[in-house]
């Protein structure tokens, strides 16, 4: 484009169909003729021609008649004018861009941005810490209710509404904006929690919970979103690294964190949501016109995929349910989970169906798909969180049955799978920001994730502890290579409108796979161990405190041995299981194309 063209556009916003002195040129109403506005563009060429100073650029449409301002899509890394030295200007500005509304938002400085990130980073890691305190203090809630034997359903109810309500507010962002749904998440999540705290009985808990899951969900989907829209793509890598390293932190010490708590009062596992979202609230909304703002023009909710919404609730409730109870609750032979897993799969390609012919605003675009870097993307996310999944909830149950630790201590047995998570996804993303290198890593990641699951398999209570651990450290770093890496890919594959329902897409699919894992991986671990504890005569009189894993330490000793070595045997057949449900993850990795940063 000639720099005289350029420079036309140049200087503040203008209303539509008017022009300035100095050359300001808007778009004119859509029913005004080409030829005026060429003849405008004419005549604002030569007075532009001798200007000297040069205002920061705003992006031409495709046609001559519309001027459309993306400051949305540009990088906020405080740029300003050079002329000026003032950051962007008029908030309430809006333009189309590809049938979005965009408001044009102040550019961040790097502080701002930085602050923004921490607030993001605090809102996701409260969100993800309510899922793992509550594990340590089930048992102790339940009790107090005298709701010992439906205790699941304390996570259950949250579980369920964070899976329904994913992909519902992440494709929300694209209708009324990151902005606004980010709050309206957080308003949910804050709103359960307080009613958890305060609840009165069991009922009330978990309708307090689902609340609370519903809104969880929803912040874990937004944040992502709105990190990709302050943050450049090749930058994007660095912040995402980090953001998932804290989220891992939060699955370690929650437990430690209930655990705690329920010494002293369990209420405080949810009050402690109300306070720490205080500061993140406060910079939030410090900061609340910076942050993206992308709507669809004329949207109303009528225009909701409502069949969408309840189909996805409709399947993901019967399968998440299905899954959850199957082999524990209930037979899997039983009627009940018969009909779950029934009407979960006749309903998945109905929804399909629904998306790509009957929906007009669908929940879920189906031509995402098209593009190779997605699909391989949702599909590795999906297998490959299996294994994330098996290692954090069931190590901290094989070192108290089978090494004898404490509760305490086994929640820090974790520990030499989730340092080499944090160290290398901190440092993966650092490095992608760097050198724009993203598949090498999903190659290596997906490889080291496999095999380091496969030579979990070996866990059995009969190596050496040290041994176990060097084994955990080498499958935490594959799983550090895959954390943000496959997003990232995903990403980049796709136009700027398309990026929330791919971040949705991406991170629902884990959710998914995690749903399935812990189904899978509960009932050959709880199957088998079973199995071999009724085939003791000496155990099986303590099958209840053993599959609990309650106080096995005070148990007769040949009791432990038989706990020991059954437990061990139920592990490694669980992580066979793991290692084959994860193998299509590393082949997907290969699939993915090498993805342009810049």
């Amino acid at each position: 484009m000639p720099i005289e063209l350029r420079r036309l556009f140049l200087g503040r916003h203008t209303p539509r169909g008017t022009s300035n002195a100095e050359g300001d040129v808007s778009a004119a109403p859509s029913g005004s003729p080409t030829g005026s506005a060429s003849a405008v563009t004419r005549s604002a060429l030569h007075e532009s021609a001798g200007q000297k100073e040069e205002q920061p650029l705003q992006p031409l449409s495709s046609t001559t008649t519309r001027v459309e301002e993306r400051v949305e899509d540009e990088p906020h890394d405080g740029a300003r004018s050079p002329s000026t030295g003032e950051a962007q200007e008029d908030n309430s500005a809006r333009a189309e861009d590809g049938g979005q509304r965009r408001e044009v938002t102040p550019a961040m400085t790097k502080l701002e941005l930085q602050l923004t990130f921490l607030s993001l980073s605090v809102t996701g890691f409260l969100s993800a810490l309510d899922s793992s305190i509550i594990a340590t203090a089930m048992p102790t809630i339940a009790s107090q209710f005298n709701s010992l034997s439906q205790q699941q359903w304390i996570s259950l109810s949250y579980l369920l509404t964070s899976t329904v309500f994913q992909p519902l507010f992440g494709r929300a962002t694209d209708l009324w904006g990151s902005r606004s749904v980010l709050f309206v998440t957080i308003f949910f999540f804050e709103l359960g929690s307080l009613l958890c705290a305060v609840s009165q009985n069991f009922i009330w808990l978990c309708c307090a919970r689902a609340i609370a899951g519903a809104g969880a969900g929803g912040i874990a989907v937004v944040i992502m979103v709105i990190l990709s829209q302050i943050v450049p793509l090749r930058e994007r890598g660095n912040y995402m690294g980090i953001m998932y390293a804290r989220l891992v932190i939060s699955t370690v010490f929650g437990p430690l964190i209930g655990g705690a708590f329920v010494q002293w009062n369990w209420r405080w596992c949810f009050y402690i949501n109300l306070i720490l979202a205080v500061p993140a609230l406060a910079i939030q909304f410090a900061f609340i016109r910076k942050l993206p703002h992308t709507t669809k023009p004329n949207v109303t909710w009528r225009d909701v995929d409502v069949g969408g919404i309840a189909l996805v609730a409709a399947f993901t409730t019967s399968l998440a349910l299905a899954f959850n109870w199957g082999g524990v609750v209930y037979a899997w032979n039983s009627p009940l989970i018969i009909a779950l897993l029934v009407v979960g799969f006749v309903l998945t390609p109905i929804f399909v169906f629904w998306e790509i012919k009957i929906a007009p605003f669908p929940l879920i675009p189906m031509n995402m798909f098209k593009y190779r870097n997605v699909t391989a993307g949702v599909a590795n996310n999906f297998f490959s969180s299996v294994s994330l999944q098996g290692i954090f909830l069931f190590i901290p149950s094989y070192y108290q049955i089978v090494r004898k630790d404490s509760q305490i201590i086994s929640g820090l047995d974790i520990l030499p799978y989730v340092v080499p998570v944090l160290l290398v996804s901190t440092i993966t993303g650092r490095v992608i920001s760097k050198t724009g290198r993203v598949r090498e890593y999903l190659w290596l990641g997906g490889l080291i994730n496999l095999v380091g699951t496969a030579l979990l398999t070996l866990v059995d209570g009969k190596y050496s502890r040290a041994m176990e651990y060097v084994l955990l450290f080498f499958c935490g770093i594959g799983a550090g290579f895959l954390m943000g890496t496959i997003t990232l890919s995903a990403q980049s594959d796709v136009s700027k409108d398309l990026i929330a329902t791919v971040t949705t897409m991406t991170l629902w699919s884990r959710r998914l796979g995690i749903i399935l894992a812990a189904a899978m991986q509960g009932s050959i671990i709880s199957n088998t161990f079973k199995n071999r504890i009724l085939a003791s005569a000496a155990a099986a009189p303590y099958v209840t405190q053993l599959l609990a894993a309650d106080n096995v330490s005070s148990l007769p000793v040949d009791v432990q041995i038989v706990a020991a070595q059954s437990y061990g045997a139920a592990f490694q057949m669980m992580m066979v299981g793991t290692t084959i449900f994860c193998a299509p993850g590393f082949f997907w990795s290969l699939a993915a194309r090498k993805p342009k940063l810049d």
